[in-house]
């Protein structure tokens, strides 16, 4: 009864939350580093302290011979996994990543306080 599923546009505004846990898998790849840095700016708006925000998506590897993910140009844009926390830690969406294999990462972060 507490849990409620939203699904929309990654470039919609946000239902105004506040929400403990906001949670996307494989979609922010898909935009700009412009788009993510918004995105993440959204997202920490919606939570509150404490809130977690749960990334699973591509990234751009460390190795180019881990880019392994099916990806097609000007439609997949993954970014850097360390770039992704930077973007969100700048949100205040205190984050690092908790698993990678090859071009795939899970990122955490939660909502520092105020």
């Amino acid at each position: 009864d507490r849990v409620e599923l939203r699904v929309a546009r990654l470039q919609d505004p946000l239902p105004p939350g506040p929400f403990e846990l906001v949670v996307s898998a494989l979609a922010v790849h898909h935009l700009t580093p412009r788009g993510k840095r918004d995105l993440f700016g959204r997202v920490a708006r919606v939570l509150p302290e404490n809130g977690l925000f749960v990334l699973g998506d591509v990234v751009v590897p460390e190795r180019p011979e881990d880019a392994v993910a099916p990806l097609s140009p000007d439609f997949d844009l993954p970014d850097r996994a360390d770039d992704q926390v930077r973007w969100l830690d700048a949100c205040g969406i205190a984050s690092e990543v908790v698993w990678a294999w090859k071009d795939l990462a899970v990122i955490r972060g939660r909502r520092a306080s105020s």
